[in-house]
């Protein structure tokens, strides 16, 4: 493929897997990529608190706000200038601000991938008026585009990364002495103090018969008096490091994907990662998963659609086990052909035209 910008830049939080995919897709259509994970840049204690100021009375926040975003925003732009892109790719917002984006656009083209809904996943107040200026909007949800095309942002694109390999793959030669221990069914993720941390709490209790774990948050707790069989199977964990978590999901067989509070129509991230370190997931159904994501693929994808058949459909899997693995392999083998970086690059590259 002939590439068609000089220079990209890449602004992406470098703890999610799809760091790696997306940089590979610029990669196809740009002579150089240099990433940035703005994170990196900034102080542990001035993240810390960023992500709580939201506790506090308005004034406060607001002061704090203009001190913290006009100090990152300023840092942003010296790494603009100094990587002198023509094509700067933003994952979520990272913390921009309107007027920078207008600065940014005028010297490349600004695309942005909607990792998380500006209408329901807390993020940068600035996150809807950051996209008014984007080139492109990448979504892998076709609700998003939806609600964005409403509101008049039609440059939207419903867009899927594709799998890392990379930061999740088999592993050969697994140790068994690393700690972790050997599951049926893993689950690893955040809970919520609302109704959501109440559904997700009622999926995960189906498969308390099985050899299952969950680790997750402490909002977890909030849910164990409601659904008593959890407390044994739960462990409360930070956020795991990629190569933990990889080892973790080469030791289990099924891994639930549920939604979330911001994915409407379409799917975690986490179902890519599962099936490239071998484990199948159990998709709660979206309608983007067959009628998009696998709209061409042959075989029964693993769809939670009813929480009361949850349990039949592990306990199913876990009796196939050939079946199970041979359908993993399948879905990751499609998903890697149809969203490889040159088939992606393709699609980014048409649509820039």
């Amino acid at each position: 493929m002939e590439k068609r910008f000089s220079r990209a830049l890449l602004l992406c939080p470098e703890k999610y897997s799809l760091y790696n995919s997306i940089y590979d897709i610029l990669s196809e259509i740009s002579q150089t990529v240099t990433a940035c994970d703005i994170n990196t840049l900034i102080t542990k204690s001035d993240l810390k608190i960023n992500s709580q100021i939201f506790r506090l009375p308005y004034k406060i926040r607001n002061k704090w706000e203009a001190y913290f975003l006009e100090r990152t925003n300023r840092t942003l732009l010296e790494i603009i200038n100094e990587s002198n892109p023509d094509l700067i790719l933003v994952y979520n917002s990272v913390f921009l601000l309107p007027e920078t984006c207008s600065l940014m656009k005028k010297r490349s083209k600004l695309l942005f991938f909607m990792g998380d809904s500006p209408f329901y996943t807390p993020q940068n107040n600035y996150y809807l008026a950051c996209l008014s200026h984007a080139d492109l909007i990448l979504s892998p949800d076709t609700f998003w585009n939806q609600q964005l095309n409403t509101i008049g942002l039609n440059k939207t694109m419903y867009f899927i990364p594709g799998p890392d390999g990379k930061s999740f793959h088999k592993i050969n030669n697994l140790a068994r002495d690393s700690g972790d221990v050997e599951t049926e069914i893993l689950y690893v993720g955040s809970s919520y103090l609302n109704s959501w941390g109440y559904k997700k709490a009622l999926l995960m209790s189906r498969f308390t018969g099985f050899s299952f774990k969950i680790y997750g948050n402490s909002a977890w707790k909030r849910w164990l008096s409601f659904f008593p069989d959890l407390e044994a199977v739960y462990q409360e964990s930070g956020f795991i490091p990629q190569e933990r978590l990889n080892r973790m999901f080469n030791m289990t067989k099924l891994i639930p994907v549920d939604g979330n509070p911001g994915i409407i129509n379409g799917i975690h991230l986490r179902l890519f990662e599962s099936l490239a370190a071998g484990a199948l997931p159990l998709i709660e159904y979206r309608y983007d998963v067959d009628n998009l994501l696998f709209k061409d693929f042959k075989e029964d994808l693993p769809l939670i659609r009813d929480y009361s058949k949850a349990v039949d459909l592990a306990s199913w899997y876990l009796k196939h086990d050939q079946d199970r693995s041979e359908l993993a392999s399948s879905m990751y083998n499609y998903l890697s052909r149809e969203y490889s970086a040159p088939a992606n690059a393709g699609r980014l590259a048409e649509a820039l035209l």
